[in-house]
């Protein structure tokens, strides 16, 4: 009988002592430690967005592994009566006893992301065609813009209109703007010149230039080839053989309905247009650029339907062979958008934050202030601008109803972000989860595996 009791409680224990019974723990702790990781990611990113709005140097870390280590043991033991059960002091049910134990030692590795090619590459400027996938992402192109555009240039503008909330200029009117007309006849001031019209801060010049444009949609377009040379008469009996010797790779021949030729040099690349829809059809509002701010020639039918279709006569004006193009930056109604970089994003961000904080610590009379994706005239005091649209807006020293996605100490003050929420309204939603998401994969852009250290690791101690 006591031999056939330990047998059993020996078949209670082998399962507890494999390891194949801690996958579940182990299932927990590896969500665990995702989650443990993408906190300290967010965190990160907050804060150096608010060392940006102290204009204090930022600094990159990542929460390179996290290595979890299981253990687990297990105990029995047994009481058996010597006496009869009539005068047992131990009952049956409390003749045997098991225990389990499991125990985990988690240990993380921090990486600095301060190097050499990290920093160049959070310097140097967005691509156009990053800007377009976030066009393309249903994200609203007014906060597309304002994140990742650093100034415009209007037609007729020789000098850039900047994005910045810190910018001490004002742009003066020549002839004041419609409601809802695009600035264009201004000239650029430092804050003391005097302007003989009307006046306002260059940040809000430039809300009014984004809001005023219409909705605007990202197309790529291919580079248009150049002309090399005039156009001239071709014998192709006479001039095959040069023909044949032509690169297609780099040049091509077209032909055009004065009956000559121009040689054409292929230009490698696409642009990245933004259009929007007029009464008389689509049309070209501007051009993304990462590298200049000059004028920037594309196709005239960029934005077109019927773009690509017919022929190549088509395409060429019949003298000088040149294609019909639209110069984006000179044509009436267009504008040069420049891209800014990764780096410039989060201090933008940060800029807005301390441009916020100004503003209502100068007006407390009036609702707290936030920019938001409308433009308004804040000097109206009619809006509570923290409760529509806003860009970016953190939670400072209050107590959150539900709980916050992450929480920082910055300089002793606790900043929170925003509890997630589904908002399908832009224009009353708080887009600052999604601008940390903006954020978050632009960096993740700059990250090469060297900055990563190794795989992560969990090891089970049975």
């Amino acid at each position: 009988m006591m031999m056939r009791r330990v047998l059993v409680l020996s078949t209670l224990l082998c399962p507890l002592l494999a390891a194949c019974s801690l996958e579940p723990i182990i299932n927990h702790q590896v969500i665990d430690y995702f989650e443990a990781n993408d906190i300290a990611s967010n965190q990160v990113i907050l804060q150096n967005i608010l060392r940006a709005k102290d204009g204090a140097p930022l600094h990159f870390s990542e929460l390179a592994s996290i290595r979890g280590s299981l253990s687990s043991g297990a105990s029995a033991s047994a009481t058996f009566p010597f006496m009869s059960p009539d005068h047992a002091t131990t009952l049956p049910r409390k003749l045997g006893t098991v225990g389990v134990t499991i125990a985990s030692s988690p240990s993380f590795d921090i990486d600095s992301l301060d190097t050499q090619d990290f920093t160049n590459g959070v310097m140097r400027p967005i691509t156009p065609e990053t800007a377009q996938f976030f066009l393309n992402e249903g994200i609203d192109y007014r906060m597309v813009l304002l994140l990742l555009v650093s100034g415009v240039r209007s037609a007729g503008s020789p000098e850039m209109l900047l994005n910045a909330p810190n910018s001490s200029r004002i742009v003066c009117y020549h002839t004041p703007p419609g409601k809802n007309s695009v600035p264009t006849d201004y000239s650029i001031l430092e804050a003391d010149e005097p302007c003989a019209g009307k006046s306002e801060p260059e940040f809000y010049a430039f809300l009014r230039t984004i809001n005023n444009l219409g909705r605007l949609y990202p197309l790529s377009v291919t580079k248009s080839p150049k002309p090399v040379g005039n156009a001239f008469d071709l014998d192709m009996r006479k001039d095959m053989t040069e023909v044949a010797k032509i690169d297609p790779g780099h040049y091509r021949l077209a032909h055009l309905k004065s009956g000559k030729y121009q040689l054409m040099s292929e230009v490698q690349g696409s642009n990245v247009v933004l259009c929007r829809e007029t009464a008389s059809g689509p049309a070209i509002a501007g051009v993304l650029d990462s590298e200049r701010d000059e004028s920037t020639p594309v196709p005239g039918d960029a934005c077109s339907r019927k773009r690509g279709g017919g022929a190549d006569q088509r395409a060429y004006d019949d003298q000088t062979g040149v294609t019909r193009q639209t110069v984006v930056g000179e044509a009436d109604g267009t504008v040069v958008f420049k891209l800014r970089s990764t780096l410039e994003v989060i201090e933008y961000v940060g800029q807005i934050l301390a441009l916020q904080q100004d503003e209502t610590q100068e007006n407390p009379q009036l609702p707290e202030r936030c920019v938001t994706l409308e433009y308004e005239d804040y000097k109206d005091g009619k809006k509570a601008t923290c409760n529509y649209g806003v860009l970016f807006h953190l939670q400072r020293n209050s107590a959150v109803s539900s709980s916050p996605l992450t929480t920082v100490s910055y300089n002793g003050v606790s900043w929170s972000l925003p509890a997630p929420k589904v908002c399908r309204s832009p224009t009353l939603c708080d887009h600052t989860l999604e601008t940390i998401s903006v954020i978050s994969l632009l960096l993740n852009q700059n990250k090469s595996s060297k900055d990563i250290a190794k795989t992560q690791a969990v090891q089970v101690v049975p």
